[in-house]
């Protein structure tokens, strides 16, 4: 192999399911950061979604035998999607036998700064709050920049159930902001 180039993700895959540790190395590093990211997205934690995240990076490593060519992104992409959302039903019901009870705003992540001026959390904040498969449907559109066709991929789902879920995600977080506004909620930050 040529070290002056940089191989190809199906070449590395191949590799990397023979044992290759030099290869492991390289997809790692190739997903890590993107892997995270959609980690957090979907779970809203940073605890969380490390450990979502270090999942996926062992899964790919293990799925590397099954990868059959296609986008290599979009194939870890999945893995990644679909180990963050098992995370987040396995967390799911872990709170639900420990607290019932605990209001969904308990669920903010602190660090992020509002997107607009007018909202009064970060929208991270307000994506917490929304049903899983409505955060996970606005994060892959709107942050991750997924078609609908994509993300309905991706979750397993129809691309009218992609449509709908999008539509009432919008809605809610609207709602939820609007709400806010209305009864004078102070931005998360400021000062009163």
């Amino acid at each position: 192999m040529d070290p002056s180039r940089r191989p190809e993700p199906s070449e590395l895959v191949s590799r990397a399911a023979q044992g290759d540790p030099h290869a492991q190395r390289a997809l790692v590093e190739r997903i890590d950061r993107r892997t995270r990211a959609i980690a957090l997205a979907i779970l809203g934690n940073h605890a969380d979604a490390e450990d979502a995240a270090q999942n996926t990076l062992l899964e790919v490593l293990g799925a590397a035998a099954a990868y059959r060519g296609g986008s290599f992104l979009a194939w870890a992409d999945r893995i990644a999607v679909r180990t963050a959302m098992r995370f987040a039903r396995k967390r799911r019901l872990r709170e639900a036998r420990h607290d019932s009870d605990a209001p969904l705003e308990q669920l903010a992540v602190e660090g992020h700064s509002p997107a607009s001026h007018d909202v009064p959390r970060p929208i991270v904040d307000y994506l917490a709050e929304l049903p899983e498969t409505r955060r996970v449907a606005l994060v892959l559109r709107h942050v991750m920049g997924y078609s609908i066709d994509e993300i309905a991929e991706l979750t397993g789902v129809s691309p009218n159930t992609v449509k709908d879920r999008l539509l009432q995600g919008r809605e809610q977080l609207r709602k939820h902001i609007r709400r806010e506004i209305a009864i004078g909620v102070p931005r998360s930050g400021s000062r009163s």
